[in-house]
Formats: structure tokens, sequence, C-alpha cells
């Protein structure tokens, strides 16, 4: 018989208070059960395992040797809901070794509780152990359900073991442990040692928390474990700092009765350990669980968070506020250092609150009327004041030779019984001026840059294609004569109107409604896909800074403003051989045609008038020709066209001319003014 003083030694056990606390159940068929062992045993599918019976570890102060020796006995059960049942060792998956269950090759259905045993005839002890087996997390050499966890304040020692070594050892060696950070290896920088089978990092930093894996091998397969560190803050010593309200200075709200209303409370915690936040509102000395059922808190929401460091949020709800409410509202914020708060006053929103927001929404209202207005009575001056300054030269690199082309119809005031010589100013001289000579513009005019020929159809069409504008003076004469027909006929000039490949700019010289049957113009203008009307005002619309000017100006390609002097200048093409500028007219020449002048110094019996205004670049030239050559009345009110030699538009004397200093000018050579019939055909001008 067994000596009953050590059996009282085993069963009489106490409990030992320094290792762990545990809650003890209510006794069961005179076992004493232990519940749940706090430690929990955590492998991945594949590995080894093993699970001890923690009575030997943490409750009784014996252990399985001492046990067996007094008559006790070990059993092994599997809880399985409320029952538990027995297990049989398989010795090839499972087997008992001692006061274990050792699992050579862990499975994800060995999950669950296990419950040990201790007991005789007379005496009965027991106590689970729990048990989680979990695959590999894709791409991972950890599940992150079966981690262990350490904590470690910032710039602090801390140590890393890896777990359950112990039960890996072999008599006559240590286990040779590798550690991976996030599971690659790591080259770990001086401060961090690896210290038998342990981790240590003399100064831990924030950058160091994350998912350390120790692995080894045992019995032919790799057993590993994974510890998270998480880094925290260091431990505060003060207590919580009060955000909104601010603390000792009261904030005063506003309030409409019968709305609804939320005050948030926000509140800084510095890192205290495991303990959350504690805030809440109070009206005086009351909490609001005590107050009327329309007033309550939110939940606590959390801001942002920091190694352990929080902001949070609560807010005071009202869901209508009554006069009764108009009162005080502290926000309390405590952790184990102390407490703050800081307080709210609800007040009766007064008028005139009403009156300053009706006077701000006017003030805006206001100013939008304005900047509106000056936008419609400014808007072309603030598009060209940014095009000036901002905007890109549409010019460049477009390949083309005219800023716009002139379309106008000059009839002889001999066959018409109009009468508008304001029009025919304004035409081929007001208008080619101020865009030439003042903005810089280069105008195609077919009556002073085109000779007529028998290719005048295809050159119109050609110089055209050339412009970037086409400016349409609309007159009763145009209208009368179908000043558009040509672009109506020719199909490539249709198709540019038609398809917006050219933008067309419609001035009006006069009232034309009530004068003509304007349906025609507007089935044009309907025609046309860009298209821009401007109306000329006569002398309203004469001064430079006037809207007409600045409107055509705007609807003219973007161009950089070059002020030209009131010299007459040549263009580049037309320079060369010409020799120099000169203020005195002669013969002025374009690209594309030339057009006989007389000069007041070499005609004697020129009488000046009127009706003929030299506006043309002149040059010099060397050439001496007879005036009696030349028969006036040719000229009359007409710009005469001449067939100039092909010498003499190069700048040099003909070869006759050369051999004969003195020789007079022949009258039959190819200088001749145009028939009456080409005459005729170009008074009227496309």
């Amino acid at each position: 018989m067994k000596p009953p003083i050590l059996l009282v030694l085993v069963v009489g056990s106490v409990v030992n208070t320094n290792l762990k606390m545990v809650s003890k159940r209510n006794s069961v068929d005179g076992c004493i059960d232990w519940s749940v062992d706090l430690k929990t045993y955590m492998a991945l599918a594949g590995e080894p395992v093993r699970v001890k019976c923690a009575l030997f570890y943490s409750y009784i102060r014996t252990n399985y040797s001492m046990a067996q020796s007094t008559g006790l006995r070990l059993m092994w059960y599997k809880n399985k809901g409320d029952l538990e049942e027995p297990i049989i060792f398989s010795e090839v998956r499972m087997s008992k070794e001692e006061d274990s269950i050792w699992f050579h090759s862990a499975e994800a259905q060995d999950s669950g509780f296990y419950t040990c045993v201790l007991r005789n005839s007379t005496y009965c002890m027991k106590v689970s152990m729990s048990l989680t087996v979990a695959e590999n997390e894709s791409g991972l050499c950890y599940n992150s359900r079966i981690r262990y966890l350490e904590k470690s304040e910032v710039t602090k020692r801390k140590e890393i073991s890896c777990p359950d070594m112990d039960d890996f050892k072999k008599s006559d060696q240590e286990p040779h442990v590798v550690w991976y950070k996030e599971c690659k290896p790591k080259m770990w920088r001086s401060i961090i040692i690896q210290k038998g089978n342990a981790l240590l990092i003399q100064e831990v930093q924030e950058e160091d928390g994350g998912n350390y894996t120790c692995e080894l091998k045992y019995e032919g397969k790799i057993v590993r474990r994974t510890t998270e560190l998480k880094v925290t803050a260091l431990l505060t010593d003060k207590p919580p700092k009060p955000l909104f309200p601010v603390e000792n200075q009261p904030s005063v709200i506003d309030v409409q009765l019968g709305k609804p209303l939320n005050i948030p409370c926000k509140a800084f915690f510095g890192f205290s350990g495991e303990s959350g936040p504690m805030i809440y509102w109070m009206k005086g000395e009351k909490f609001i669980e005590e107050l009327a059922g329309h007033i309550r808190e939110g939940e606590i929401r959390l801001l942002k968070e920091h190694l352990g460091e929080k902001e949070v949020e609560l807010t005071l709800i009202f869901d209508s506020v009554v006069e009764a409410d108009l009162a005080n509202y502290t926000c309390h914020v405590e952790n184990r250092n102390g407490r703050k708060h800081a307080s709210v006053l609800l007040r009766k929103k007064d008028l005139i609150y009403k009156i300053e927001l009706a006077g701000g929404l006017g003030a805006i209202f206001l100013l939008l009327i304005l900047l509106v207005i000056i936008y419609k009575c400014y808007n072309i001056e603030l598009m060209l004041f940014y095009r000036q300054h901002f905007g890109n030269d549409e010019t460049v690199d477009d390949n083309k030779e005219y800023d716009a082309y002139l379309s106008y119809t000059k009839v002889d005031q001999d066959t018409s019984d109009c009468d508008n010589p304001e029009e025919e100013q304004f035409a081929l001289q007001v208008l080619p001026d101020v865009l030439e000579k003042h903005y810089g513009y280069k105008l195609f005019i077919p009556e002073r840059d085109l000779i007529p020929s028998g290719t005048y159809i295809e050159d119109l069409t050609r110089c055209v294609e050339q412009s970037r504008r086409l400016i349409i003076l609309l007159t009763p004469d145009y209208i009368l004569r179908r000043g558009w027909s040509i672009f109506e006929l020719e199909s490539k000039l249709h198709n540019m109107l038609v398809s917006g490949e050219i933008k067309v700019i419609l001035i009006e010289c006069t009232e034309l409604k009530g004068k003509l049957n304007c349906q025609e113009v507007e089935s044009l203008k309907r025609s046309i896909k860009l298209l821009s009307w401007i109306k000329w005002k006569g002398p309203k619309s004469s001064k430079l800074n006037s809207k007409f000017w600045k409107h055509l100006v705007y609807e003219m390609p973007i161009k950089k403003k070059e002020m030209l002097s009131r010299c007459h200048v040549l263009d580049s093409a037309e320079q060369g051989l010409f020799g120099e500028l000169q203020p005195v007219p002669s013969i002025a020449m374009t690209s594309a045609s030339a057009t006989l002048v007389p000069s007041q110094a070499d005609l004697p019996d020129f009488h000046h008038s009127d009706s003929i205004q030299m506006r043309h670049c002149c040059r010099g030239y060397k050439h001496e020709m007879p005036t009696s050559i030349l028969p006036l009345s040719s000229l009359g009110n007409h710009h005469t066209y001449c067939n100039l030699p092909l010498t003499l538009l190069n700048g040099q004397q003909p070869l006759i001319n050369a051999m004969k200093d003195n020789q007079e000018f022949p009258r039959n050579s190819s200088l001749l003014p145009l028939s009456s019939k080409e005459l005729s055909f170009t008074s009227d001008i496309w």
C-alpha cells in the first residue's frame, strides 16, 4: 500500500501563485476541473508539435514521474462539443510521451481542445489545452491567426525568443535556429544580435515592428514559429489632452431651436498600456444617460493612431435642440495619470447672425453680377489682353502667306446708280491702312494685289487658300451683284466655307434691313461654319479704340502687335533689287502684281485728285520713262493695271535702253495700259 502522506502531498498541492492566474470550475464527480489553460499551442500544417499537460507545469508541485510513482494515471481526451472522447494513439502520426502528446505531422483537423486527466480511484484533477493548426497564407511563411505577440516601447531593449524551442532540444546539442523578418533573410544592423535561440534588439526603433520567424529542423521536418512585434511609444506619464473644445477656453456655439445638433469632443491619448481611452460628456453634475431621451452620446471613433498614441472623438448628439438644452456641457477625458476636461456653451442664435449671413450672401451675389457685367462689357478687351501677353502666335509655321483675304465689290460709278464713296474709302483705304499699318497684318486685296489674266479665278482660289481669314464687306452693291458667287461656284472655296477650314468675318457696312431682300445673305450665313458678324457704324467706328476695331482684331489671327511707322514699308518678299524705301509715290508693286501710279514730281501736267491717293509702299526706281508715253486720261478713277516687262520687275533696264541710253522709250513696248474691256472686267473685285 502506497504511503498516504505522499498521496496527500500530490493531491493536496496548492496553486503556484508565482506562475499564472487560472479559474477553477466546479468539481464534477469529485474531479477538479481547472478549465482551459492560458497557454495555447500553434503549429503550421505538416509540422511536429508537442502538447504538454499543464497540470505538471502550473497547477501542482510535482512532475509526471512522481505522480506515476504514487499510483496516479494520466489519461488524454479530445473535446468534441460537450463530450470528451478518449484518444487512441496510433504511434504513426500521434503518440503519447510521458506528460505530452506528440503530433509528428499536425493537420488542420487536429485543431481543438485536449484534456489531460490525472486520477486514481479516489482522486481526480484535469485541465484542457488549446491547439490550433493552420495552413500557410499564400506567399507567406506563416498564418496570421497563429502568430505569437510581443510588444516593446520605442528606444527600449527587447528580446524575442523562439517559442516552444525546448520541445525540440536534443540532449547532446542545441537546435540551429535561423531568423527571418517578413519571411525574408535580413542583414541585421549592429544593435540586433542573435543570442542563442533568441533575437536581441538593444534599442528598438519604429521600423523594427513586424513579423519575426524562427526556423529549425526536427526529425527531417521544418518547424517555424512566427512572433509579431508591436512597437509602441514610451509609456506616458501625462493625462489626456482635449483638442476640441479647448481646455480652459469655453467654446460658445450658437444654435437654432428645433434643429438637430452634433458637438464633437476630440482628445489625444498617449500610450498607457492596454487600457483604452476613457472619454465621456456631462451636463453639470449629470451624465448624459441621465438626461432627456433626445440627447445621447455617439460611438467613440478612432481618428488617428501611431505607436499606440490615439486621437479619438466622441460626439454629443441632439435630435432637436429645445430651450432647456441651452446650458454648459463638459467633455471629460482621463487615464491612469489624471483627468482633463473642456466645456462648450450652447447659446440661442440671434437675428443679427441671419442679417450677417444675408448680407454676406448679398455681397457675393452683387460681386458676381458686377463680374458678369464687366465681362459682358469688356470681354473682347479682356481676351485681347490675354492673347497679347499669353497667347501663341497663330501665324507661326502655318505655311500661309496672308492674314486675311478681302472680298469687296467695286462698282464703276459711271455705270451704277449707287452713291457709296464712304464705303469705297472704307474698303480700299481705311480697312487696309488700319489692319496693315497699325496692327501689322498682311491683307490680300484683289484690286490691289492681283493682275487679271487667263487664270484669274485660279489665282483667286490660291490666294484664298493662302489666307487665314476671309473678310467680306457686305454692302448693297455686294448683295446686288452676288459678290459671294465665286465661293459657291468654285468647289474648293465652297468646301472651305462649309467645312470651317477658313474663318469668315462679315462686315456690314450699312444698314441693310429695309433696303434689300437679305434672304440670300441669311442663306449664306447658314452655309458658313465659322462666321463672325461685325457692323461698321461710320464715324462712330472710325476711332482705333472703338468696339469695331477691337472686335475685328479679336476675330483676326493671334499675332503679336507690331506698330508700324507712318512711313510706307514693303514686306520682305518685295525687297531686293528695288532700292531703298522712299516716301514719294512711284511704281507700287506686290509679289503678285504691279500698279503704275504716276508721280507728281515726274508728271508736270498731273493734277491732284482726291480720288487718287497713294497708299502703297514705294521705292525709287532709276529707270527713266518719258512722261509722254503714258496717257493720263487712262488713269481716271481706276487703278490701271499694266503689263511690266520682267526686266523691269527685276530692277533692270531693258537691253535696248542699256545699249541706247538716250534713245526714247518705244511706244510699242510691253508697258501699255489695259484696254477698256480689261478695265471693265476688273470693276468687280472678289
